[in-house]
């Protein structure tokens, strides 16, 4: 399927309803649940939940992997249009700098620094007389041999985490800036569902 597909079918749609067999139970014989039918055996309605999650799971990861594509497609297509303007503003820009540089002298009138036309304005800027960083382990090892005093520095304060937790487990306390979030045993599932699996099963 490709993207203008893609679209279409996603724009006739619409809403994502309920999983057509569960309505189909639901609309038979009510609210669908996982039910123990003998104590300690696990019910076959357990395994086939894990099995459809995993299979919408697996319809998830299909519709992200054509989002992605898309994605790539329409960046490609993003750069090649960004490439050519920008071919074109490097042309006409070295043009009328190289122009402008020549006839400098009479293009700017008393202290003008720059040029008024009548779609845009042309000119010259003051830059650079500044230092610029291309090495920050150099300069951050010559810093540390400077004096605090000449304020040539700052000091930057980050938790570390790690000893933080550990700190303030023991001594029982949370500092400020944080909130403590109390131990739990969170739900999860793993599913295993077929490749390429969308509705299969009964509930």
């Amino acid at each position: 399927m490709n993207v203008e597909e893609l679209i279409k079918t996603a724009e006739r749609l619409g809403p994502t309803p309920e999983p057509p067999e569960v309505l189909a139970y639901e609309q038979a014989e009510g609210p669908w649940e996982v039910k123990t039918v003998s104590p300690g055996i696990i019910p076959a309605s357990a395994d086939w939940t894990v099995q459809r999650l995993g299979e919408c799971e697996s319809e998830l990861a299909t519709v992200e992997a054509h989002y992605q594509a898309a994605i790539e497609r329409l960046n490609k297509r993003r750069d090649e249009l960004e490439e050519r303007a920008r071919r074109g503003v490097a042309y006409f820009r070295f043009k009328l700098e190289q122009w402008a540089t020549r006839e400098r002298t009479w293009l700017l009138k008393g202290k003008a620094k720059s040029v008024q036309l009548m779609h845009g304005t042309f000119g010259w800027r003051k830059s650079g007389g500044r230092l610029k960083v291309e090495d920050k382990d150099a300069l951050a090892a010559w810093l540390s041999g400077q004096p605090i005093e000449l304020g040539l520095f700052r000091m930057k304060i980050e938790p570390e985490m790690r000893a933080l937790q550990e700190h303030c487990r023991k001594l029982g306390v949370v500092p400020p800036g944080c909130v403590y979030e109390p131990e739990r045993d969170d739900f999860y599932v793993k599913a295993e569902a077929p490749e390429g699996a969308l509705t299969k099963g009964k509930p």
